[in-house]
């Protein structure tokens, strides 16, 4: 296979932004196991911050931290792992080339956006816990104020954006068009809504 030229000085976490392909092709063949590793723990911890917010405060902030840095990387490897089997082999329906590897790898790239979240999340947590974690009997959108809608808005947009690289990190991972590499993350989304709201349908029936 011919070997990808990349720009000089390419950093992952800048070029993921505005040019996904170049970058998860250049993490696949040029990055060390290293910066894998790395990608762990920085998408684990975020994703384990995340994984807060608005729940009810169970722990002090600084448990939360703790907690995210120790036993969001593992559930990051653990969450890699086994998507990387499942659009390995859903991409092979659309004749997909990626090894297992290269998924695996293309899957921790595409996470580099919301890396970027870190911050905003740690200002969220410091400046207003009364807004980022759930209170009994308050609605999530009440008492909103204008520094809890900049970090809102900013989430959203950067989770959509999380999204399109993801699926460009799929759809270069098999060698196939961003558009293909969306399918074979959404198919196996809709098939697993499908299958919970199947049971809980089965269930209700067989109750009533």
């Amino acid at each position: 296979m011919e070997h990808t030229k990349y720009p000089k000085n390419l950093n992952p976490f800048i070029a993921v932004w505005t040019r996904p392909r170049v970058t998860v092709r250049y993490v696949i063949e040029e990055k060390s196991s290293r910066f894998t590793f790395l990608l762990i723990v920085l998408s684990g911890f975020v994703g384990g911050l995340l994984a807060t917010l608005n729940a009810e405060q169970l722990l002090p902030i600084v448990g939360i931290f703790l907690l995210a840095l120790f036993l969001g990387p593992i559930g990051a490897a653990v969450s890699t792992a086994i998507g990387s089997g499942i659009y390995l082999l859903v991409g092979r329906l659309f004749k997909g080339e990626a090894t297992y590897k290269e998924m695996f790898r293309a899957l921790l790239t595409g996470q580099i956006p919301q890396i970027w979240l870190t911050p905003i999340i740690i200002l969220w947590l410091l400046l207003l816990p009364e807004t980022y974690f759930a209170e009994a009997g308050q609605l999530p959108a009440e008492d909103m104020g204008i520094m809890t809608i900049i970090f809102t808005l900013i989430l959203g947009v950067v989770s959509i954006w999380t999204l399109f690289v993801q699926s460009n990190a799929v759809g270069e991972a098999h060698r196939f068009s961003a558009w293909k590499g969306f399918f074979v993350i959404t198919i196996p989304a809709i098939l697993f809504v499908g299958i919970i709201v199947s049971i809980i349908v089965a269930i209700t029936m067989a109750i009533l």
